[in-house]
């Protein structure tokens, strides 16, 4: 091997460890603020009612176990991705009560293998629910459909007044996964109605 080859090899090799540091960085980020929500939340529920409460704490320990099992890949197929998203819905319905509807179309059901980041459609939703009014009288209601080769997850904009300083660090952590990865990035999407973030499938 010519020097110029080792140099090349070498760059190769230093670009590589950089976007698996880059990658274990944002999983590191994504992990302990969704845990460190949830158990809040459960903890709220305690004291409200406990019925309600064990409810909340076996979806979630579904949702460690997929943490366990997935938590350290780079992606996981969608069909994972959309199975612990159905799980972080109940326990959000269980949260807030009659505040909050999903709907996921037929085709995004039937998706198989393309690959996500890890909780890439739970931050979506979780995102939705943080950003937005939610209340019986105006329920959030967030849609998840497939068009022109991405999974689409869009809901009715109603943003919070305290929402005008918010980082989306969730959308971030998306973006900047699907662009190590694959070298794509998500697309945002907003109306005066509606806020749409569309991930591409691969």
């Amino acid at each position: 091997m010519t020097d110029k080859e080792q140099i090349i090899l070498l760059q190769k090799e230093n670009e590589s460890l950089k976007r698996e540091i880059q990658l274990v960085k944002l999983r590191r980020q994504v992990t302990p603020h969704f845990l460190f929500n949830s158990i809040s939340v459960a903890v709220s529920l305690v004291a409200q009612s406990p019925k309600t409460a064990m409810k909340f704490l076996r979806h979630l320990a579904q949702m460690y176990r997929y943490l366990l099992n997935y938590g350290n890949e780079y992606h996981v197929p969608i069909e994972q991705e959309m199975e612990i998203l159905m799980q972080y819905y109940e326990l959000m319905r269980l949260r807030h009560v009659n505040c909050i509807t999903m709907e996921v179309s037929r085709s995004a059901k039937r998706l198989k293998h393309h690959p996500l980041p890890p909780l890439a459609l739970q931050g979506l939703l979780e995102n939705a629910i943080k950003h937005n009014v939610h209340t019986e009288e105006k329920p959030l209601h967030v849609v998840i459909a497939v068009e022109d080769g991405m999974v689409v997850v869009s809901n009715r904009r109603a943003p919070l007044i305290s929402d005008s300083s918010s980082t989306h660090k969730g959308l971030a952590y998306i973006n900047e996964t699907m662009r190590l990865l694959f070298s794509r990035e998500i697309e945002i999407v907003k109306t005066e109605d509606t806020f749409t973030v569309k991930i591409p499938l691969l």
